[in-house]
């Protein structure tokens, strides 16, 4: 047999294709499966009917046809008789005879279903036909009866998953309702919420599959969208909550100031309809709307985020409509772990009766309005939530309440042991405290207000302390400080061991370094610190001679930090070095970076080498070589270059280097390693 396809083959190649034709053929005949007769096709079967009605063509050529033919019809997987009929189909095909090409073609398919050849031929002749659609079901029928074999597996099946390639985005098209379950939730889970609404119009059976109870988990989620006009209607919000399944949404979300259109009976019903509520978020609450007060029901809400209406929260008294819900969140204190609001209620600095008391709330963001209004140069009595929220573990106070007030002092000595024992994450995001008659004095009570927080738990339980708070006040206190003693003996400084302290950051003031040292050296020492931030101390500018010299002894100050094996992020701040960064006999910033044998991330920021409509060449010189030589001697793999203006990244030379050094150098400011619960 290989001999006379050898010799066919030669024929075609020359041209001579009748010749050819009688080579195949008495190869064909050769084969054991035709003991020398001449065998007959069934012609019974029809793959493209079939394949236009969506039938199988695996399953057609497998199976044995009932008439005279098919019963004597024998299956045969010999690669020499599969190889005579697909050279003889070509052949055919050159002769433009395209019917006796399929019928070869339909032949292969017939003897070897499981093989990719006959797919391969049909699928070739079906394109010269300009049966695409045809074409792409035939491969698609081949992959799937080789599915058994990996495509790698042979030249064959890598053929056909060629072939089918260029067809598949025109062709591979199904009602995705026709897939699992599963893969359907997944896919219609992608939409926005609003978008979801729409589908329901396609047909009477997207309707009543999309919203049947095996499709619940797509209507919990109800997601109020920014646009007013693209808002459901509340009719459609009703029958999605009965879609959603037991317990109606998990999550109701009003967010980004979007104009809602719901009223306070309508908001109030659609919470009454979700008792397996887990999220709910308000930003801000619809003007003059109240949450209810008389429902207990909600024991898995979680999370709740919340924004009183132009000012109303304050304006209001509490649980007034449009005023601070404390009764709703109260109702829920037994699941509520994490509450974030804007707008603290005038009552909360007055006392405690308004406070809501939430036993288990594990985080809490809290932030005023503008603080030019409502109350904004009032000090916060902050020890007051001690009682409200006694599990607390993050505390996050926005940068519109500057003030806070360490009050009432008596107390302290008989709380202390017991006030936030959980308490791991403290920040504070004012970074000034204004120019007023009152700001010195507040700013202090401020500083000394935050001293304490950190000393709570002999600061133990603390792993991340973030503040944005201005240089120290006119008489030199800072929060690093023991020159906090607003209560006589009793000295704060014995509350300050932070040996479990992670991440420390102090982005706009400067620490000087034994005051750091004392405040640091546990979690150094234990080896949990990870994250630290240096701001070099001075005016942010000019940049003179004495500043660069400032700064080299303020790094040498540093010295007991050098090679501290835990650290792997470190921030630079308010710097200005020299030219010489690298050859200096002064500790350099790049020696001092490269002591550290984890330190995989640096985040650099200086406004000492210039605004960008004004930075000299010299300045930009500088800095590149200062971050050059950084790259150099450590072995870091991001460095973030922030306020630069662009500087950095337009430096061909400079993006280069790090990417022979396989450093990623951006101009984007760093995640917080502590994300927001919301």
């Amino acid at each position: 047999m290989a001999d006379l396809i050898k010799c066919g083959r030669r024929c075609h190649a020359i041209g001579k294709y009748k010749r050819a034709l009688t080579f195949f053929t008495k190869a064909m005949r050769s084969c054991p499966c035709s003991s020398g007769t001449k065998l007959d096709k069934c012609t019974c079967r029809n793959f493209e009917k079939i394949a236009s009605q969506g039938g199988s063509i695996f399953k057609e050529a497998v199976e044995i046809c009932p008439c005279n033919v098919g019963i004597l019809f024998k299956k045969c997987d010999n690669p020499h008789h599969i190889q005579a009929l697909d050279f003889r189909a070509a052949t055919y095909e050159a002769l433009g005879k395209l019917d006796q090409a399929i019928k070869d073609a339909e032949w292969i398919l017939e003897l070897a279903p499981r093989l990719p050849d006959g797919y391969l031929c049909l699928g070739r002749i079906a394109r010269q036909q300009k049966k695409d659609e045809y074409a792409w079901k035939i491969y698609t029928a081949g992959i799937e009866a080789s599915r058994e074999s990996a495509v790698g597996s042979s030249p064959k099946l890598q053929e056909l998953s060629r072939a089918r390639e260029p067809l598949y985005r025109r062709f591979f098209t199904q009602d995705p309702l026709s897939l699992p379950s599963e893969l359907v939730t997944q896919i219609f889970s992608e939409l926005e919420y609003k978008q979801l609404f729409p589908c329901l119009r396609v047909c009477k059976e997207w309707t009543r599959t999309l919203t049947s109870p095996l499709h619940g988990q797509l209507w919990r989620d109800i997601i109020y969208p920014t646009l007013p006009n693209s808002c459901p209607r509340f009719d459609q919000l009703k029958r999605a909550v009965s879609w959603a399944g037991s317990g109606g949404a998990r999550s109701i979300l009003m967010l980004h100031r979007s104009l809602t259109p719901l009223t306070s009976s309508e908001l109030t019903l659609l919470l009454k309809l979700s008792p397996n509520l887990q999220f709910f978020s308000a930003w801000p609450l619809p003007q003059g709307c109240s949450l209810p007060l008389d429902v207990k029901q909600w024991t898995r809400l979680k999370r709740v985020m919340i924004q009183g209406h132009n000012y109303e929260f304050h304006r209001v008294p509490v649980d007034h409509p449009g005023g601070f819900p404390k009764t709703f969140l109260q109702n829920a204190a037994n699941s509520l772990e994490h509450l974030k609001f804007e707008g603290i209620p005038r009552q909360w600095f007055n006392g405690m009766t308004s406070i809501p008391r939430l036993h288990n709330l594990k985080s809490l963001e809290i932030d005023h309005y503008d603080r030019r209004d409502y109350g904004s140069s009032i000090p916060f009595r902050i020890f007051y939530l001690c009682d409200a929220f006694p599990r607390l573990e993050r505390l996050h106070i926005g940068r519109n309440l500057p003030f806070l007030d360490p009050e009432p002092v008596a107390d302290w000595p008989k709380w202390w042991e017991r006030l936030w024992p959980h308490l791991k994450v403290l920040k504070f995001d004012t970074w000034s405290f204004g120019n007023g008659p009152r700001a010195d004095d507040l700013g202090d009570r401020t500083r000394s207000t935050l001293r304490y927080l950190t000393c709570l738990n002999r600061g133990n339980s603390l792993q991340h302390i973030q503040f944005r708070i201005s240089s120290p006040s006119r008489n030199g206190r800072c929060i690093t400080s023991d020159d906090h003693d607003l209560l006589p003996g009793f000295d704060v400084g014995q509350f300050s061991e932070f040996q479990n302290l992670e991440y420390f950051s102090l982005r706009e003031a400067s620490i000087p370094p034994d005051r750091a040292r004392n405040f640091l050296y546990n979690a150094v020492q234990a080896k949990k610190l990870t994250s630290l931030d240096i701001v070099f101390p001075g005016e942010s500018r000019p940049a003179d001679e004495r500043v660069v010299e400032e700064n080299i002894r303020h790094l040498q100050g540093y010295k007991w930090l050098c090679g501290a094996p835990s650290i792997h992020t470190l921030g630079c701040y308010n710097f200005r070095f020299g030219l010489d960064v690298e050859h200096g006999e002064d500790l350099s910033l790049p020696r001092f970076l490269a002591s550290f044998p984890s330190l995989r991330t640096l985040v650099i920021c200086s406004i000492r080498y210039g605004l960008e409509r004004d930075r000299s060449h010299e300045q930009k010189v500088a800095l590149e070589s200062l971050v050059v030589a950084i790259i150099r001697a450590t072995h870091l793999r991001t460095i973030h270059a922030v306020g630069f203006g662009g500087m950095i990244e337009q430096q061909p030379q400079l993006m280069q280097v790090a990417r022979d050094h396989d450093v990623e150098l951006t101009e984007d400011s760093r995640t917080d390693q502590w994300s927001d619960d919301f």
